[in-house]
């Protein structure tokens, strides 16, 4: 029953949720884990604070599972998820919060969400950039538009495709139901 749920990882700032840049997209992120909630999406997250935290809470309230998967020296983890506790740093807490996921949705961010955003692509999972959202989610998105060479769905010369840009909650679920058909 549970191996064929569609599992979406939701990246972004990490920090206090009153102050920004977690206040800037905090309404984005909580309509983004309401909307996968009630699509009934397990929701992955690195169970901890800022953007993490407010999807949790989105989609904790709509019923839906939320998973944390959190690195070796936690702290801040939201109540709203059931944590899984990696024991590894950051960047290989990613790999597993990444791998784990048939999908990724991208909210602003600092270093640690660039990181994730190129994993996510390595790893060629499909990649919804919200923009809009600052940080290196909008930067990311300017690279695409900016550079012809890419295709505008791709970060490198190997063009594998799968990036997507969402201007609205709505037009990122519309995607997410998109490649969740191309799946089954």
């Amino acid at each position: 029953m549970y191996r064929d749920m569609f599992k979406v990882a939701v990246i972004g700032y990490a920090g206090d949720i009153d102050k920004p840049p977690v206040s800037h997209v905090a309404d984005i992120a909580l309509s983004i884990g309401k909307a996968l909630g009630r699509e009934r999406y397990v929701v992955l997250t690195g169970g901890r604070d800022g953007v993490m935290h407010l999807v949790s809470k989105g989609a904790a309230e709509e019923g839906s599972i939320v998973i944390g998967i959190t690195p070796y020296a936690s702290g801040g983890i939201t109540p709203y998820a059931i944590e899984i506790s990696t024991g590894l740093d950051m960047a290989m807490r990613s790999g597993v919060l990444l791998n784990s996921a048939n999908a990724v949705i991208s909210i602003g961010g600092a270093a640690g969400t660039s990181v994730e955003i190129f994993m996510a692509y390595s790893y060629r999972k499909p990649l919804i950039l919200m923009r809009g959202t600052g940080g290196w989610t909008d930067r990311i998105i300017k690279i695409l538009e900016e550079d012809t060479t890419l295709g505008g769905d791709s970060l490198d010369y190997r063009l594998a495709g799968g990036v997507y840009i969402a201007d609205s909650v709505d037009e990122a679920m519309k995607i997410l139901e998109r490649i969740r058909a191309n799946r089954e």
